[in-house]
This record gives C-alpha cells, structure tokens and sequence, in this order.
C-alpha cells in the first residue's frame, strides 16, 4: 500500500491530539468519579443540579454496555489511541491507507455510539452528563473535520472525484456539526424545558 504524505503541516496533528487529550481528561474524571461514588458513596462532582447529574447516568446500565465495564474505561483508551496519531502527525509520522480506514471506522463507530448514549442518557435515563457531553461536543467536532481531510489528502482513496470532494467540503465542515449540536439543543428543550426557563 502506498504511503502517503499527508504530514506536510502539523496542523491536523495538532488539532488531533488537542481533541484528543481534552476527551481523555472528561473520561478520566468521569471514571474517577464512578470508582469514588462505587468506593466511597461519593457524589461526582458533575452533580450539580436536578438536570446535570452524572451518578444517576452512571448507575444505568447504558454505562456499562460493553462486557459489564464503565464505558468510560473505553474512552480513555480510545481517547488516548486519537491523542497519540495526534501526536505521530506532528512528528511527521506517516500511516499506511488500512490504518486510515480502520480509524476513520472506529471514529464512526464511536460517533454513533455516543449519539446513542445521548438519546438515552435524554430520553431514557432522564439525566444529562456535563462530562459525557464534553465528549458528545469533540467527538463531533473531530469526526466532521478529519473526514473531508482525510479525503482530500487522499488516505482514504486515491479516487480524484473522493479527493475533489473532501478539498470542496472541508471549508463547510462546520455545517454537520451546526447540524449536530442543534439536534442536541433542541431534543434537550424538549426533553428539559425547564432547563431553559430563566
């Protein structure tokens, strides 16, 4: 497979590995805050009102999905694999096209499964997690700008028509994750309207 020079600029690399580490940093406190409340009965500290409260999202079974494990155990791990490409791309590390689809994949895979969570952790669960949703707000943000980048650095495709789309789209990559964030905003009016009553 050929390798392609996608490291001219530390730019995404930067942009990578910052994501990276602020979503391993809201997993971490959200797995410390799990262990203390399990250990020690101690309320998290991302209690703080009726509507935000991460120890009723942490006692539902939708966060321990995977093999009875917190997922956000998961999420260091995954966020820490993002953080290191981050990392390798301002080192001017170069990775063959499998390993481009297998993180552009996972990356999907992750984006959907945190949708998930949110419409349970809204419509189910009936609590909102600041943490969980520090990770909804990057994750959606990395995915939507490292795709068309990915295109149009052709590491997914050596396709001219894939590569002329990523470098036309990646100037509007804002726009899905405008779209993404309204959603959320406005299935949260929805679900907690009081949350916006002032």
């Amino acid at each position: 497979m050929p390798v392609h020079p996608e490291t001219k600029t530390p730019v995404m690399g930067w942009f990578i590995a910052v994501i990276g580490v602020i979503s391993m940093v809201a997993s971490y406190m959200l797995a410390r805050d799990g262990y203390l409340l399990a250990a020690e009965g101690q309320t998290p500290s991302c209690d703080i009102n009726p509507f935000f409260s991460c120890g009723n999202v942490m006692e539902s079974w939708q966060a321990r999905i995977f093999f009875d494990a917190p997922n956000q155990l998961l999420g260091i791990a995954g966020w820490a694999v993002v953080s290191t490409i981050g990392v390798g791309l301002i080192q001017g590390a170069r990775f063959r096209r499998w390993f481009w689809w297998a993180t552009t994949i996972g990356l999907f895979a992750a984006w959907f499964f945190l949708m998930w969570l949110f419409v349970q952790a809204a419509f189910s669960i009936g609590f909102l997690c600041l943490y969980c949703m520090v990770v909804w707000v990057t994750h959606t943000i990395l995915l939507w700008v490292y795709l068309p980048w990915a295109l149009a650095q052709g590491l997914l495709t050596d396709n001219a028509r894939a590569v002329s789309f990523g470098q036309a789209t990646l100037p509007f990559a804002w726009v899905p994750i405008v779209g993404t964030f309204a959603t959320i905003v406005i299935s949260v009016w929805v679900q907690f309207p009081l949350l916006f009553s002032f």
